[in-house]
């Protein structure tokens, strides 16, 4: 296939940053923004429900995995809390990461016409994974408000814990990108990893059900997403947080966005080959 001169000029900015073309897209989200939407929207307008059935999955696992595991398992009334905050969470996340997969390839057609940067198909996944999780929240929310062990001040605590859930995952989204473009294997790799990383991660169970000390605690606690999840929901349900979690936490968003910035400005250059 031949590559347009557009793709010649944009090779050649080869030290260009991960930064820098994060901020050029924010600046512009007319691409991202209104794409991702519209995507949401053409998917639902022909469905006699319409936009309910964005609403319809997180109130039938939530409420009905939620009152059902909680009867048979006989787990305490603030369970369903647990269960809704862990799955909107793991939910958005799962679908971040397997967009992240294949975007670049999926937009093929865009990369080789090189009027869009890298980060606007980033920024695309990212958003619309957010449309869907703001309305998890919605129901998620209504659940914390029916729990009379949820204190309301406490779940303004997530405006400061999301944004740095929400950064973690660009940063992650810029490497498995990145990956996938050039390992068309990861994409399964990656579906595989997720399913065998529900299990490890706290949304059925509790971390409280496997002390740090414990050896299947330690084995949990080498999974990132029982941190960040954890980082989040604790503070939420009125639980104190790991200390191993905010160390997590910490080192990840700082040497997590240092890979991903040296990963982009090393192979940006060879995602139009790579697609």
């Amino acid at each position: 296939m031949e590559v347009s001169p557009s793709v010649i000029h944009r090779s050649r900015q080869a030290m260009q940053s991960l930064f820098g073309d994060l901020a050029e897209s924010l600046r512009q989200p007319e691409f991202w923004a209104y794409s991702s939407w519209l995507d949401i929207v053409t998917r639902y307008r022909k469905l006699y429900l319409g936009m309910l059935w964005v609403l319809i999955p997180p109130v039938v696992y939530i409420f009905g995995l939620g009152y059902m595991y909680k009867t048979i398992s006989g787990r305490s009334e603030n369970f369903i809390s647990h269960l809704g905050m862990g799955w909107a969470l793991w939910r958005f996340t799962t679908m971040v990461i397997n967009e992240s997969t294949s975007v670049f390839s999926s937009y093929k057609a865009f990369i080789m016409d090189g009027r869009t940067c890298l980060t606007d198909f980033l920024l695309r996944t990212l958003s619309k994974a957010m449309f869907y999780l703001f309305f998890s929240l919605i129901v998620v929310v209504l659940v914390l408000l029916r729990d009379p062990s949820v204190h309301a001040s406490a779940m303004l605590t997530m405006v400061l814990t999301l944004p740095v859930y929400l950064l973690n995952l660009m940063w992650l989204s810029v490497v498995i990108a990145l990956l996938g473009a050039r390992y068309p294997d990861v994409r399964e790799f990656v579906s595989t990893f997720l399913m065998f990383g529900f299990f490890f991660t706290p949304i059925l169970w509790s971390a409280q059900t496997l002390p740090a000390n414990s050896p299947r605690g330690l084995i949990a606690r080498f999974n990132p997403a029982f941190h960040f999840i954890e980082f989040v929901r604790a503070p939420v349900l009125g639980q104190p947080i790991e200390h191993a979690s905010l160390v997590v936490v910490a080192l990840m968003s700082v040497g997590g966005w240092l890979i991903a910035s040296v990963l982009y400005r090393r192979y940006a250059r060879f995602v139009p080959l790579w697609a």
